[in-house]
């Protein structure tokens, strides 16, 4: 029987009031964790097989879960953790496998397949309570940011869109009564201007908040993409008349339906035209096209602006970031639109890059297949690959 090594220190944590569960077959082990865990203040839930386990995970909700590896009868501790991930992320419930074996293709598959932290028997108990409150309070501080983020988008969303209603009502008026000054004019586009940032900043943080914590999972239906590039374009229309850029469609005739979430496809449209709106000359044409190259329909939004260095290329679908060419009507970038675009064509099985046009700009590209595999890793092409070189 494995035995756990008596604790160096009777120590208090001042640990908040998590659920904990231990999975273990050791009767004499997982009463010395809860014993432990316990006094430092943690509700302690005990399994001693995979499906113990499973019913009382489909019973309550946990904070960390303490996982033996090697579990007696059909579920194992690995089939487990694949279970567990399978619906929540290591972010929202983190998981410390407890084993036996320190054979590092153990612990290598256990951390590839998700697992937090990874502990070999016999252990310190008071070594395991540390690692313990350090996911605790990772999780404890992703909460609070998910909470943060929450109230925030309800206390701002409201007062926004008043903002908005006025504001549009004080412009529709102005039109159908006595002339606005061009002050008055310029401060109230300026007012929409940025209630429509604050609306996209919003927006863009609770994208990013829910594409990190596994939330956002896609409504797929039979989808008509002709008609969702025709409707993004028609979004940016108004936005490309304004700077004196043309908007130009080119389409493969017959293009078949496809498998995917219409409106976040439409978001990721939305912000590849824009973007390139937003990075063009006056004066210049962006061309947006479509074709069917080896089973997946490929979407391309081709500009004639400054193009991208080498260097921006890198980082291009990264978060936060800060890149070379500013835009050239002084509109302002939350620096989350490329990389919230490449998480969303991952969740479709597809692929996005960029490279630099021959003559001028620069050609933003994605790919989704026609029929989706039933288990993918999705892949983003290296910064400046061709949808040719890809493939």
């Amino acid at each position: 029987m494995s035995k756990v090594v008596p604790e160096t220190s009777g120590e208090r944590s001042d640990a908040p009031q998590r659920r904990i569960l231990v999975v273990d077959d050791d009767d004499g082990l997982r009463a010395g964790l809860a014993i432990g865990l316990k006094r430092d203040g943690y509700t302690v839930q005990l399994a001693g097989d995979g499906h113990e386990a499973v019913e009382k995970l489909a019973a309550m909700d946990f904070d960390l879960i303490l996982l033996d590896l090697h579990l007696p009868g059909t579920i194992n501790g690995l089939s487990l953790l694949n279970t567990i991930r399978a619906e929540r992320s290591p972010l929202n419930l983190p998981v410390i496998i407890i084993s036996g074996s320190s054979d590092s293709a153990n612990i290598v598959t256990a951390l590839r397949d998700g697992a937090n932290d990874y502990v070999v028997k016999p252990f310190d108990a008071s070594t395991v309570r540390a690692r313990v409150r350090t996911q605790i309070t990772l999780k404890t501080l992703k909460d609070v940011n998910d909470h943060f983020l929450r109230t925030a988008s309800h206390d701002l969303k409201k007062p926004i869109m008043l903002m908005l209603d006025v504001a549009n009502q004080v412009r529709l008026s102005a039109q159908s009564g006595e002339p606005m000054s061009a002050d008055d004019q310029s401060a109230l586009d300026l007012l929409i201007d940025t209630g429509k940032y604050m609306q996209q900043i919003i927006g863009e943080l609770l994208d990013m908040g829910a594409i990190r914590a596994g939330h956002i999972h896609l409504r797929k239906q039979s989808t008509d993409f002709g008609a969702i590039v025709r409707q993004a374009a028609a979004h940016n229309s108004g936005y490309a008349h304004g700077k004196g850029i043309e908007l130009g469609l080119t389409f493969s005739p017959g293009l078949p339906h496809i498998l995917a979430d219409e409106l976040r496809l439409l978001q990721v449209l939305d912000n590849l035209i824009g973007n390139a709106i937003k990075f063009s000359p006056q004066k210049t044409r962006i061309t947006i096209s479509t074709s069917i190259e080896d089973e997946r329909i490929v979407c391309e939004v081709a500009d004639e602006g400054p193009g991208l260095p080498a260097q921006d290329q890198a980082r291009l679908f990264q978060p936060y970031q800060s890149l070379s060419n500013k835009p050239t009507g002084n509109e302002q970038s939350t620096g989350l639109g490329l990389a919230i675009c490449k998480e969303l064509i991952g969740l479709h099985q597809g692929e996005i890059g960029v490279r630099n046009n021959a003559a001028r700009g620069a050609t933003f590209w994605i790919r989704i297949p026609v029929k989706p595999r039933p288990e993918h890793d999705a892949i983003l092409a290296e910064p400046g690959m061709t949808a040719q070189q890809a493939t």
